[in-house]
């Protein structure tokens, strides 16, 4: 059950670079698996996050992705800095690896289905960047939140800097880095960086209704919201028009509408035909 996967450490063979992969019928979930160090990220851990996103983006039998970081302590708290030495402090190491994280985000932030960050714990640097690129956050009212990079000396990069722009606006996104401050959860909720504060021991069966709410939704109608939802933080483009005129070819003599005003005049839930099989007990 969905419950169990998101209350327990995954198990060792799903762990590639500190970094699991996990399905639960149409739900894909992303753990962050380094709990004794807080769940930091490391070089190949961003390339990891890459990959799996581009693989369950890819993949029409994914419905939601979940990501989380094992343990309670934390989400995830940012860069590995041992590994600094040899993957950050010179010019050209460090183009690398801000290609890396850029790339990753980039990838989270692509999936065409809703792709939701589960934050327990602390959810810094790093971390907080990789939440912002999914769709929604929901937090344990024990969460934390900041940006103290000043503390580090390195660049703040432009991917990540929009994705969490997007959410809080420049301004808060300034006061993050120059105050160094972290932010508790429900101060984060009020700044936009998350949609749903929630108990600690509230948040898996939290994320497990959200999941069970995409699951059974219809599939055009989350496709389009998400595609459309995002457009309003850009200038449209020739691709987003020819996108908009083919969402509505599409989706209105589609089975799914013809589904939901039958269900809705007989009184029943609806069962639409885009609904994922084989998506078992959540």
């Amino acid at each position: 059950m969905l419950a169990e996967l998101l209350g327990a450490p995954p198990h060792d063979p799903d762990v590639v670079d500190f970094v699991a992969a996990q399905r639960c019928g149409s739900v894909a979930i992303l753990s962050l698996a380094r709990p004794e160090q807080h769940n930091v990220i490391n070089l190949a851990g961003w390339r990891r996050i890459g990959e799996l996103a581009r693989m369950w983006a890819a993949d029409p039998s994914v419905r939601v992705v979940l990501l989380r970081g094992v343990g309670d302590r934390a989400f995830g708290t940012g860069a590995d800095i041992k590994e600094f030495p040899q993957t950050r402090m010179t010019a050209a190491t460090a183009v690398q690896y801000n290609e890396a994280v850029a790339h990753a985000l980039g990838a989270v932030a692509s999936i065409p289905v809703p792709v939701v960050a589960v934050i327990a714990g602390l959810a810094v640097g790093g971390g907080l960047e990789l939440s912002a690129a999914a769709d929604v956050r929901l937090a344990s009212d024990r969460a934390r939140f900041g940006l103290p990079i000043g503390r580090l000396g390195v660049t703040l990069g432009l991917t990540e800097a929009a994705c969490l722009s997007r959410l809080i606006g420049p301004s808060a996104l300034k006061y993050l880095i120059f105050s160094g401050e972290l932010v508790d959860a429900a101060e984060a909720q009020r700044m936009g960086l998350v949609q749903r504060v929630v108990p600690a021991s509230d948040l898996v069966a939290a994320a497990v209704s959200l999941a069970e709410s995409v699951t059974h939704a219809s599939l055009p109608t989350l496709l389009a919201a998400k595609a459309v939802a995002d457009m309003t933080t850009r200038t449209l483009t020739a691709e987003d028009t020819e996108v908009l005129a083919r969402i509505t070819v599409e989706v209105y003599p589609g089975p799914d509408l013809a589904e939901g005003v039958e269900a809705f005049l007989d009184r029943r839930p609806p069962q639409f035909p885009s609904r994922a099989t084989g998506e078992g007990d959540l």
